[in-house]
């Protein structure tokens, strides 16, 4: 991530994340020693830090010391407790959960038009999907600094905990039956966003309340994720500044 700042070596790595330190994200040389990576990949597991593995050559482009394999991204942002969230807002919430959009660009401008619609929260699984990056921040028109941004395992732990306070949520889905116009969206709700060419999981779909389309005119199959979630997030705003 351009300007952030780099950790490195096993156990300053351990450090970083047993002291809540905020990490983007975290690298590992790709054939590292198991037992060596054991304790810091089950750190990071149970912190819900991603994490990949790479090739050598990446770890010693990114930073000239001795790394020890590994090599970490101190955020520039701060992420936060979707269940402290939740609590807050289960009477008027408006959270956003994305599945599987690896733009981050797309992620940028829907983080951008939820800060502008003042949501409850972004959702974002720290796998199979992109993280927030230099590119997302600029994207975002500094939306990341407006929006709470949380990081979940999977979006169904974010699901089951919605569920848990009667939070309704809503898919995005071009091939629904029923318009988003047709929703009362004023009483607390997740709108669910996919990939464009994916769209949502069917694992995620399959615990989610209902499913939405946007109205199209032209001769075109849909819209672009990052524009289909301002409209969302468009509809939600309008109809509670309504009633």
């Amino acid at each position: 991530m351009k300007n952030s700042k780099l950790i490195f070596g096993r156990q300053a790595v351990i450090e970083a994340v047993e002291a809540s330190k905020t990490i983007s994200k975290v690298f590992i040389q790709r054939g590292l020693n198991k037992s060596s990576a054991e304790r810091l990949i089950s750190t990071l597991e149970n912190s819900k830090v991603p994490y990949s593995y790479v090739p050598i050559q990446k770890l010693n482009k990114l930073t000239p010391h001795n790394h020890q394999g590994v090599v970490a991204h101190l955020s520039e942002i701060s992420f936060h407790s979707l269940e402290d969230l939740v609590e807050t807002h289960q009477n008027n919430g408006l959270f956003v959960l994305l599945d599987g959009i690896t733009d981050t660009r797309n992620i940028g401008a829907i983080i951008r038009s939820a800060a502008a619609t003042k949501a409850s929260a972004v959702v974002i699984p720290t796998s199979g999907s992109a993280q927030i990056t230099g590119e997302t921040i600029k994207t975002s028109a500094g939306g990341v600094f407006q929006v709470p941004i949380c990081r979940v395992s999977h979006l169904k732990d974010a699901l089951y905990l919605l569920q848990s306070y009667d939070i309704q949520s809503i898919v995005a889905d071009e091939k629904a039956e029923q318009s988003l116009f047709d929703f009362d969206l004023t009483s607390s709700i997740a709108i669910v966003m996919g990939s464009e060419d994916k769209g949502v999981s069917q694992g995620v779909r399959r615990l989610c309340s209902h499913t939405a389309k946007l109205p199209i005119l032209g001769n075109m199959n849909s819209y672009n994720v990052s524009v289909a979630a301002g409209m969302f997030l468009y509809e939600t705003m309008r109809q509670r500044l309504k009633s």
